[in-house]
């Protein structure tokens, strides 16, 4: 383009520009990293009246986790393959 040209056709060579950078640094959709994983469990069972409620953490985690959260707000991640940790979960899906 040279300088003769119309403001509206810089501005159109812009916008180009601009998405072309932008679609150059968008990751992909679903490609961002889980929010919750469990690197450790919780070696002690945890009184089930101090649970609030509980979800399973991201399959894209290193590995599967529970994470418990109490009525104090507070999260704890447990292993699911434990026993307690499952009819914890039986609990809260049939309450």
């Amino acid at each position: 383009m040279n300088a003769s040209q119309s403001p509206r056709a810089w501005a159109v060579a812009a916008l180009l520009i601009l998405a072309l950078c932008l679609s150059a640094i968008a990751a992909p959709v679903g490609s961002d990293p889980p929010t919750s994983c469990c690197f450790t469990y919780t070696a002690k069972k945890i009184p089930r009246n101090y649970i609030a409620d509980y979800y399973e953490t991201n399959s894209r985690c290193s590995q599967p986790g529970v994470v418990f959260t109490t009525k104090k707000g507070r999260e704890i991640c447990a292993n699911p393959a434990e026993k307690w940790v499952q009819e914890y979960m039986d609990h809260f899906e049939l309450n």
